[in-house]
This record gives structure tokens, sequence and C-alpha cells, in this order.
């Protein structure tokens, strides 16, 4: 699973024309299936999504998005193992 963020770099207002493009990217995060959860941050100075898919996929997705692509925004990409919670593996018995 990774979690990424999304720091924007450019002006909300740059932000916001990109945005539609953002999410319908046909070679994105939301449109290849990979986004479990996804939101903005508060105050409004960027996003996360968690995702799931390999380490590549999620690379190529993220490198593929309009608000990096144009420089809104930079993006890092952190893997990690959930133990507890909704989006967790539920333990082997």
């Amino acid at each position: 699973m990774f979690l990424i963020t999304f720091t924007y770099r450019a002006p909300l207002a740059t932000i916001d024309e990109l945005k539609d493009e953002h999410y319908t990217n046909p070679d994105g995060l939301f449109a290849q299936g990979l986004v479990r959860l996804a939101g903005r941050m508060e105050p409004r100075t960027g996003g996360l999504v968690i995702a799931e898919g390999s380490r590549k996929a999620v690379e190529a997705a993220v490198a593929s998005d309009p608000f990096v692509i144009a420089g809104a925004a930079e993006a890092r990409i952190v893997e990690f193992h959930p133990t507890w919670g909704d989006l967790a593996t539920p333990a082997a018995s």
C-alpha cells in the first residue's frame, strides 16, 4: 500500500484549473483503480492519496498526473504495510 502526498507548488487558481484533469487522467491513479482513499489537506496546501497496486503502477500513474507534469504539485510516494485499521490485511490465524 502507498501513501502519496501532493504538495502544491502553484497558486490555487492553477490547481483548480488542473483538478478535473487530475481526476480523469486516463493513466492516473483514479482511472487505473489504484485509489482506496483520497482527499485534500487542510489548510489547502495539497492532497493525500492511499493507493494499492504495484510500485511500478503507482509511480507511473503519479508521473502522469497533470499536477506533476505542470509542476503545480510535488508528489511523494511512501510504501507502507498496514497492520491496523479498516485498510489493514487481516492477520493470519
